[in-house]
């Protein structure tokens, strides 16, 4: 990885933490950050949100932790669904729940439609570059309950509820409280709503295209390549 970023011209990383993780474990020296977008047409929120809990994901990988929300699961007053691949790449044996309702691998167009309907999105994350999931449930209306990582407070700060991603006690309490809070569920929801419709495609494209000229007209020295950090 050292080898390979060394040699870029540019590296584009979606945040500002992984930005600086670069720099920081394979001491790259250019960078810019370029967030991710997402179109809002398909993403609309439901004007009647449903009191459930959803989270997507890979349910195998300890880095996005949705196998905490099986350990809560259980007394909650809304039911709590899992859309995701319970089976880790070569091996048979898939992940079971006794609480949480796993959904297994769903489409876009599925995962769409269940973000609509989710009163609350959680995303207890240990490691996230960015979180596109997170910013579909934002467009489709959601309240979020994420995990507490740099990457996510430096783009959701002041429009989610963060928890700490191996403290089960801590993400109980935040879902609690959104479900018994019609007003704060709302007020986030409206809140990350405003902040996700700033990351479009639109803006996305044009930064890439600022880069992909840059290189290609070797300003600033920059040569033919570019690597994207994710």
């Amino acid at each position: 990885m050292t080898r390979g970023l060394s040699h870029a011209d540019q590296v584009v990383a979606p945040s500002r933490w992984m930005l600086e993780a670069t720099r920081r474990f394979y001491g790259t020296t250019r960078g810019l950050v370029i967030p991710n977008g997402r179109d809002p047409t398909s993403l609309h929120p439901n004007p009647d949100k449903e009191r459930l809990v959803f989270a997507a994901g890979r349910l195998w990988d300890p880095a996005k932790n949705l196998l905490l929300l099986e350990e809560v699961a259980e007394g909650l007053a809304w039911p709590v669904y899992i859309a995701g691949d319970p089976s880790q790449p070569g091996k048979d044996d898939g992940i079971a729940t006794a609480h949480a309702h796993l959904l297994g691998q769903l489409s876009g167009s599925e995962v769409s439609s269940w973000l609509r309907r989710a009163a609350i999105y959680a995303f207890p994350a240990r490691y996230e570059p960015f979180g596109l999931s997170v910013l579909e449930a934002a467009l489709s209306g959601c309240a979020l309950v994420l995990g507490d990582l740099p990457t996510l407070r430096e783009l959701w700060d002041g429009a989610a509820v963060f928890v700490a991603p191996d403290n089960p006690g801590e993400l109980r309490v935040a879902l609690e409280g959104l479900m018994e809070d019609a007003d704060l569920r709302q007020a986030l929801a409206m809140r990350a709503r405003r902040r996700a419709l700033t990351y479009t495609p639109r803006r996305m494209a044009r930064a890439y295209l600022d880069v992909y000229a840059g290189l290609v007209s070797g300003a600033d020295g920059y040569a033919q390549e570019a690597v994207c950090a994710s």
